[in-house]
């Protein structure tokens, strides 16, 4: 009975964690600076990582590697085993076209567990979630990935933007810490 809330609980939070995504993409298409086309870039960069880590090998069987992109930088997340994996996954990742700029946020550690990845799901929607409730914030520069209660923010946006959208991720439950990953611009009145 347990084992089916959890799958329900699971579907539900992928099904959000999903319209919300299209809600982005809807937003990017009419208003981002980044546009469908590098939404698309970025969507095929992770892809084509995520490919050559698991599909392509079995290497990488007893890691959880999550590869997350926004305007060609690269986070890879998640865990491996010894440095050598997290090693070969970066330099995988590199000679993927498209690839600007890696962080390699893995850690060396056992997998996470089933559990705490939904927990990270539930964690990413509900800053998904405050990030579009601001006035102050264009949420679709912002992408929000969660490994293990590390919240990674990953974005173009204004320095202010990005200490508002620090500031909602630090103060949301079960957040552990929040780490920037932007690029920022700098909007100067003519």
């Amino acid at each position: 009975m347990k084992i089916t809330k959890l799958i329900l609980l699971l579907c539900a939070i992928s099904l959000l964690q999903g319209c919300m995504n299209a809600a982005f993409t809807g937003a990017q298409a009419v208003y981002g600076r980044h546009g469908i086309q590098s939404t698309l870039s970025d969507q095929t960069i992770s892809m084509k990582a995520e490919r050559a880590i698991y599909l392509d090998t079995s290497r990488f069987e007893n890691t959880n590697v999550s590869v997350s992109c926004f305007n060609g930088v690269v986070l890879i997340s998640g865990q491996v085993e010894n440095n050598n994996q997290r090693q070969e996954i970066e330099a995988i990742v590199k000679k993927i076209p498209g690839v600007k700029e890696i962080h390699n946020a893995t850690t060396l550690s056992s997998p996470s567990s089933a559990l705490t990845r939904v927990s990270d799901t539930w964690i990413t929607t509900k800053v998904k979630a405050k990030l579009i409730a601001m006035n102050d914030i264009d949420p679709s520069q912002i992408k929000v990935i969660t490994e293990n209660g590390m919240v990674y923010l990953m974005g173009i946006v204004p320095p202010e933007q990005a200490g508002i959208a620090v500031d909602l991720a630090r103060t949301t439950e079960g957040v552990q810490g929040v780490v920037k990953v932007f690029s920022y611009i700098h909007i100067s009145k003519a």
